[in-house]
């Protein structure tokens, strides 16, 4: 019998010897997830909590489907990307830059699902097939990728949790993926109750009463041209997240529907739907949509300049 066991114990002692010294992530500090040598994604540990979800009636800016407001518990805590996943990320994890991703789109004939309808997403976005410089915007590393569909941010997910497996470096029970709209909501308040989280949006948020200011290079309307900014440009929030008001919306893990309201614990949405939820606001949008109850939606398979993502590491469902 001794024989017999004696190579599956030399094997997990050398799994837990290896594993024991890499860098993993642990609950309850933040992570940097490396990429590769010279790229990485920093993450923040959200602590579990209880909050309310949703906004008041007399909240100014406020949309009916903001309420009704929620008690929601998250009972276990999880990482959240400090910063929109950046191009230079996206790159270092897809080996595509924001300009190939675009070509891509702008070739691809596949017939897709909007809203009960089939049709190529260049069609669906009014692009014109042989002009990407005509949707493009600048394209240095440092700024939030776009052009990227709720599938696509979620097949990114995937690689990741793929990759991470493969390096030992997973938590068991865990895997990366876009954070459900309460994890969004929750970690975008960071224990404020109030329309934001900072004193003034112009702080903290890159939208459209201000993103024109200063803006150089490439971007998108004649006068005055603007767009996307570098992640971390402006104040974070009190759990150090940056840009969850402003610069590009953010898909979120839910199918779009009403709030039921009451006691709710763990909310993932509902089961089905036609639109993805999207968080945040952009440097296109109004002073109303940089709140931290407002909600957009639009359908999963489509690809904007004014849409981005961040990435959550949670628990497995």
């Amino acid at each position: 019998m001794k024989i017999l066991f004696a190579p599956v114990f030399c094997m997990l002692l050398f799994f837990s010897v290896d594993t024991a010294s890499k860098k993993v992530p642990v609950e309850g500090k933040a992570w940097n997830l490396p990429l590769n040598p010279t790229v990485s994604i920093p993450m923040n540990w959200i602590p579990a909590g209880t909050f309310t979800m949703g906004s008041p009636a007399n909240e100014p800016g406020r949309k009916a489907d903001e309420g009704p407001q929620a008690t929601v518990t998250l009972t276990k805590g999880y990482w959240l990307g400090k910063t929109e996943v950046t191009i230079g990320q996206w790159k270092a994890v897809t080996g595509m830059n924001v300009r190939d991703k675009v070509m891509k789109l702008l070739s691809d004939t596949t017939l897709y699902d909007f809203m009960g309808k089939k049709m190529m997403i260049r069609t669906f976005m009014g692009f014109d097939k042989n002009n990407p410089d005509k949707v493009l915007a600048n394209e240095n590393d440092e700024l939030p990728m776009y052009f990227v569909s709720w599938y696509e941010a979620m097949q990114f997910c995937k690689k990741l949790t793929e990759q991470e497996h493969a390096a030992h470096r997973l938590p068991v029970g865990y895997e990366y993926s876009l954070p459900t709209e309460a994890q969004w909501e929750y970690a975008c308040r960071a224990g404020t109750t109030g329309p934001i989280y900072g004193s003034a949006t112009d702080t903290i948020a890159w939208y459209g009463g201000n993103s024109f200011k200063g803006y150089i290079g490439k971007g998108f309307g004649k006068s005055p041209v603007t767009g996307s900014r570098n992640v971390g440009g402006k104040l974070p929030n009190q759990w150090g997240m940056y840009d969850m008001l402003g610069n590009l919306w953010e898909w979120c893990y839910d199918w779009y529907g009403p709030y039921p309201g009451g006691n709710l614990t763990d909310p993932t949405g509902p089961a089905t739907g036609i639109y993805k939820v999207n968080r945040g606001g952009s440097f296109g949008s109004g002073i109303n949509d940089e709140r931290s109850a407002n909600r957009a939606t639009n359908p999963p398979n489509e690809d904007s300049a004014w849409r981005g993502f961040r990435i959550a590491l949670v628990a497995v469902k």
